[in-house]
């Protein structure tokens, strides 16, 4: 027996053959001990689903694009923390560990800082240059509308009364600020997050090529939530130049990545 909270790990995966394997490992080399992983699968074509039985996890299907997909994991789930993992992020050893202390020692949700998994490419490259610029000034970027980190990991009444507040009808179609609109209103209910250092990495793409046939989902799910209506003004507030705090004290304004970036 033991007093430790039991972390559901839920995973949308679609077609996530090449980045799965590498991100279970390492959920299963954890010294945390108390973990159920859930693959929440619309439905791949590539040998997602297999590698996910390979690892002994719960596999789930689902028609539902990536914020369905978290609401069926999260309905699916036993945990008294629910960490929201992507299938190309890879927790460094201690991360639960580490990240379940601090919430248990007050905060509600967790940001992960996260870095590349490699940066040989020049993509790579600048997605690690500006992760490490958004975790040098990581208290400004809390905030869900005017910064760019996200929670990860939630306790489960706060991630609750955050799907009951999201329109039911966002959940079957939105890829795109899906993990921005559950922050964004979990936020409403608890400002008490904290940031656990050096988390996680990121399998970032190699070349031009694959990072548009990743992000070409995104950018269409992009528009179809603005056409709902819904999440007006977050939407717009993560589509404008992001704020960066400079040594004197002055805010000045820099470029958001032209990738959808995920922290």
């Amino acid at each position: 027996m033991t007093d430790d909270p039991l972390v559901s790990v839920i995973i949308p995966t679609y077609n996530a053959a090449a980045t799965l394997a590498q991100c279970l490992q390492a959920l299963q080399l954890q010294a945390y001990g108390r973990v159920e992983i859930l693959i929440v699968d619309s439905y791949s074509t590539d040998d997602t689903v297999t590698i996910a039985k390979k690892f002994g996890v719960k596999v789930i299907s689902t028609t539902c694009k990536l914020l369905g997909a978290r609401y069926q994991g999260f309905l699916e789930s036993r945990g008294e923390l629910i960490l929201l993992l992507d299938s190309d992020q890879v927790l460094e050893e201690t991360a639960l560990e580490k990240s379940v202390s601090l919430i248990q020692n007050g905060y509600d949700s967790m940001c992960l800082e996260e870095h590349s998994c490699q940066s040989d490419t020049w993509i790579q490259k600048l997605f690690e240059a500006d992760r490490t610029l958004i975790h040098k000034r990581a208290a400004i970027h809390v905030d869900p509308y005017d910064g760019v980190l996200l929670a990860r990991l939630y306790k489960r009444h706060i991630l609750e009364s955050a799907f009951r507040t999201i329109p039911e009808v966002l959940l079957s179609f939105v890829v795109a600020y899906d993990h921005a609109i559950l922050y964004s209103e979990a936020y409403k209910i608890s400002q008490n997050v904290g940031i656990v250092p050096n988390a996680v990495l990121h399998i970032e793409p190699r070349g031009v090529i694959e990072l548009i046939r990743k992000n070409y989902r995104y950018g269409k799910s992009a528009g179809e939530l603005a056409a709902s209506g819904y999440y007006k003004d977050l939407l717009a507030r993560k589509a404008r130049f992001r704020k960066v705090h400079c040594r004197s004290g002055t805010w000045v304004f820099n470029p958001p990545s032209c990738f959808p970036l995920k922290v």
